[in-house]
């Protein structure tokens, strides 16, 4: 993993002979080396792999340890806790390779989290909330929009794993699938806002646990979107990230008064 700049040349050499077959085509890589390559590689316009199925397994349990979404779910962030401006690290909390936020919920969840179905879903769309509300391309796992909850070891690592459609029947796992819907119906509705030109802070690691954790993006043309996000069991009191007044709530669609403090259930 040391910088190799060599190694960087040749990608960059074979982005380029790419490009110029195809110019609107994305180059994704599995790169797993040193920040300083993937960020020259980035500003070169590849795309790069954000791993953060750990930090979601671990909120969608509802266990503090090791959940910090810090690691740029879904970008870099500089020290003063700003994102990065280029767009290039694809985030995902599933794939392929690793066990399902679900099947983890269901084995190893904290309180009605590993009892309770509804909890469960609810808590994966907070999850969705805070991946897909940061600017950059996601990756998604096939059925993870419906809390797919079967074992990655089904039939083998690599086996068959059942097909679950009768999922949308279940109220709480169609919401859950309708949450992912909508997010990234908001996405298309304002790229402005996850584009890499939008400025976004936040506070996500695992001292914001207790309090809860938000959000903040804010566009070039001043549009401005928070999240507000409990992990807890418990009711808890979220600080209002900034400027209070009237907001627009995303969910319901109505006008409300925002206090310097918000009460998430």
């Amino acid at each position: 993993s040391n910088y190799d700049a060599s190694r960087v040349a040749i990608l960059k050499d074979y982005h380029a002979a790419i490009k110029e077959v195809r110019e609107n085509a994305f180059v994704i890589l599995e790169h797993f080396c040193d920040d300083r390559e993937e960020k020259e590689l980035a500003a070169d316009g590849l795309h790069l792999w954000r791993n953060m199925n750990n930090a979601y397994c671990q909120s969608a349990m509802g266990w503090e340890e090791n959940s910090s979404f810090n690691h740029g779910a879904i970008g870099n962030l500089e020290g003063n806790g700003m994102y990065e401006k280029t767009p290039a690290w694809v985030g995902f909390m599933e794939s392929h390779d690793e066990e399902r936020m679900s099947y983890k919920q269901s084995q190893w969840g904290n309180g009605t989290l590993k009892t309770d179905l509804k909890a469960r879903m609810k808590q994966l769309e907070v999850n969705a909330a805070f991946t897909f509300c940061v600017p950059g391309p996601k990756m998604i796992w096939q059925f993870g929009e419906m809390g797919y909850d079967v074992t990655i070891e089904e039939n083998g690592r690599t086996g068959r794993k059942p097909l679950h459609w009768e999922y949308l029947d279940n109220e709480y796992r169609k919401a859950l699938h309708d949450t992912y819907a909508k997010l990234l119906k908001l996405r298309n509705d304002y790229p402005e806002l996850f584009d890499g030109s939008a400025t976004l802070s936040w506070k996500v690691g695992v001292s914001d646990w207790a309090n809860g954790r938000s959000l903040h993006l804010e566009s070039i043309t001043g549009k401005e979107l928070v999240v507000l996000g409990n992990f807890t069991n418990t009711e808890t009191t979220v600080a209002f990230p900034v400027e209070t007044g009237e907001w627009t709530n995303w969910k319901s669609g109505e006008k409300q008064d925002v206090t310097a403090s918000v009460k998430v259930p």
